[in-house]
């Protein structure tokens, strides 16, 4: 099993400084690949995950944004944080 990823080395090495930087955070964020939803494929723009937790399972829906209106916290944010790109419901 590879452990560290092999592509980007340079963006991860940059990641990982900052999680060092602020160790409070490590706890709290995670660098996430959108490879599993890259090989769906999604598309952003008019789709979103949404995300709910059954059991020990985290079950994640991409469902039409326009479709989506309940109250939800943003779970993935895209590169610059002006999209989100998975939520989780918020409790009622």
């Amino acid at each position: 099993m590879t452990c560290m990823p092999t592509e980007d080395v340079e963006f991860h090495q940059a990641i990982k400084e900052v999680f060092l930087r602020y160790p409070e955070a490590q706890g709290k964020y995670a660098l996430s690949s959108l490879a599993l939803e890259n090989r769906i494929p999604v598309d952003f723009e008019k789709k979103i995950g949404v995300s709910r937790v059954e059991g020990d399972k985290i079950i994640t829906e991409f469902k039409d944004r326009k479709s989506v209106v309940r109250m939800q916290i943003c779970l993935k944010w895209n590169f610059d944080y002006t999209e989100c790109l998975n939520w989780e419901e918020a409790p009622e």
